[in-house]
């Protein structure tokens, strides 16, 4: 759906921290998609630029919270790692 649209990639910081978004404007539908290729099956829209920066920092922020409380270690577009390393052996991290 967002081929065909012209799209701005932007780097959103969150408190897990910093992830890119795309933001797509809908001209026809006079709406902006908000895509998070770190979460490909995330989507989101919304009405300005503003609100969509803000709800891609929001669906961010929870894609982050549901992967740490499944133990999960989020690593951000800038490669920073968030969670806990759990150190089993010298080199291990689960």
């Amino acid at each position: 759906m967002l081929n065909h649209m012209k799209s701005t990639k932007l780097l959103i910081q969150t408190r897990y921290g910093s992830f890119f978004a795309k933001i797509a404007h809908s001209v026809r539908d006079e709406v902006y998609y908000v895509t998070i290729p770190t979460f490909p099956d995330v989507m989101t829209e919304a009405r300005t630029v503003t609100e969509a920066k803000k709800y891609a920092k929001e669906v961010i922020e929870l894609q982050c919270l549901a992967a740490l409380a499944e133990g999960k270690i989020v690593i951000d577009d800038t490669h920073h790692a968030h969670g806990k390393l759990v150190r089993s052996g010298p080199l291990a991290v689960a």
